[in-house]
């Protein structure tokens, strides 16, 4: 009886031991699933350029819907958030010194990522707002040294090419801005002070000394390989070069008075020569084009005067101002003391401005500047108030001038001039083209808006 007792006790004791062991399985806590962070991005731009003031909307992902947690800035300048998604933030562009500045967008103070792609690497450009009032500045991003700019050549409001001599092997190089001067690009290199034409698909041509070579939207094609020169002449030096939009139809003139035509773009064909002979002292310098039928070059020639019989450096223009006449020279005979044609300009096809520098001693003692209403076939002196060094016109009337650190601006044909702007550096050139005018300084970008 005794030994059943202590059976049952023990067959009790296990039943319990089972039943806890089986409440513990019960009572066993389950594996948390693993949280995801969603990473925030920004994918892409409305614009990736504006000017100040203007409304830009980015585009991402995992984004912020509360503005309070938003901050954008820019060179840590803080952008005006107007609204905001998980998807897109709108914003006002800042008041920039830069027109590229540093971008930032951070939510609950944490950096998000940006994965745009873009000219900017993945910033965005600030141009200032335009004003039709009164010149305004903006930085420049360009390269430009005490050496000066040579030539200069304005396509639009927002495009605009220039060439600078660099104290190298390469010359001069030639810049370019398709964007408002937001950012600069070597577009090709070019001969000490040689001539280039960018047509309007951002193509053309650029003297190179030895070699002539012809720029795509791609870069060189090559040198002097493309040119194939009437009697296999070995050309180079071209101081005006023109070349249409289909870069077929093109004329080019080297500074000694040669002149070539094409109509393939690749067969050159000789047109014209200035007569001078091994002794005589000839050079051309600078032009300006409007088409093959309408070009001016600029230089100098050593030759007697009208009355003075004195052998003396003259101003002298190579020029071609319609269809039918061919190519003519224009010797400013009655110039003496070493006078010198420095800019030429042309508004259209009849009016035309000229400047001219008159030196002693090598020291600088005139500037005169002529007008003509006829294309060149006669030119008379209007000015000779101020030392100008550059200048640009609208019309026949309006025109604008540059004076060390002025701008000067003339409303009756460059008879009178007065003081429009004062800058604090010396300014390099001038431009105009489709009521902008563009003038640049070591650091600044000038403008004035027309309309």
């Amino acid at each position: 009886m005794k030994n059943k007792i202590t059976l049952l006790v023990v067959l009790q004791l296990f039943l319990m031991l089972g039943a806890c062991s089986s409440d513990s399985g019960s009572d066993s806590v389950p594996t948390p699933e693993p949280v995801v962070v969603k990473t925030p991005k920004i994918t892409s731009f409305s614009k990736n350029s504006g000017e100040i003031g203007e409304t830009i909307t980015l585009s991402g992902e995992n984004l912020s819907d509360k503005i309070s947690e938003i901050k954008i800035t820019f060179d840590e300048v803080n952008a005006t958030i107007i609204s905001a998604t998980t998807k897109e933030i709108t914003f006002i562009l800042p008041n920039s010194e830069k027109v590229l500045p540093k971008f930032a967008l951070t939510i609950a103070d944490k950096k998000v990522i940006n994965e745009v792609k873009n000219d900017y690497k993945g910033a965005i450009g600030i141009l200032p707002k335009p004003s039709t009032s009164d010149w305004f500045t903006m930085e420049n991003t360009s390269l430009i040294n005490d050496l000066g700019i040579h030539r200069i050549q304005q396509l639009s409001e927002s495009k605009l090419y220039y060439s600078i001599d660099t104290n190298t092997s390469e010359g001069t190089s030639i810049y370019r801005t398709l964007d408002g001067g937001i950012t600069w690009i070597l577009w090709a290199h070019n001969t000490l002070r040689g001539g280039f034409y960018v047509t309007a698909n951002d193509e053309g041509w650029a003297d190179r000394s030895f070699a002539f070579s012809k720029i795509s939207k791609e870069g060189y094609l090559g040198f002097d390989e493309f040119a194939k020169f009437e009697d296999n002449q070995k050309v180079s030096v071209f101081k005006a070069t023109y070349v249409d939009d289909e870069m077929k139809n093109g004329t080019c003139v080297t500074y000694k008075g040669k002149v070539y035509t094409t109509n393939d773009g690749i067969n050159f064909r000789k047109a014209y020569e200035v007569n001078i002979t091994e002794s005589d002292v000839f050079s051309l310098s600078l032009s300006t084009q409007i088409d093959n039928d309408h070009m001016w070059v600029i230089g100098s020639k050593r030759m007697k005067g009208r009355n003075d019989n004195l052998l003396d450096d003259r101003p002298f223009i190579l020029f071609k101002n319609n269809t039918t006449d061919g190519w003519k020279e224009y010797p400013f005979i009655d110039e003496v003391n070493r006078c010198l044609a420095k800019e030429i300009y042309f508004v259209d096809k009849t009016n035309g401005f000229l400047l001219i520098d008159k030196y002693n001693d090598n020291t600088k003692i005139e500037t005169k500047l002529f007008k003509t209403a006829n294309g060149g076939d006669s030119w008379e002196q209007i000015y000779n108030q101020q030392f100008f060094t550059k200048f640009t016109f609208k019309d026949a009337n309006t025109g604008w001038a540059i004076a060390e650190n002025k701008i000067y601006k003339t409303v009756d044909g460059a008879a009178t001039w007065t003081l429009d702007y004062t800058h604090d550096q010396p300014i390099k050139a001038i431009s105009y083209k489709n009521n902008v005018v563009w003038a640049i300084s070591t650091d600044k970008i000038i403008k004035r808006y027309l309309k």
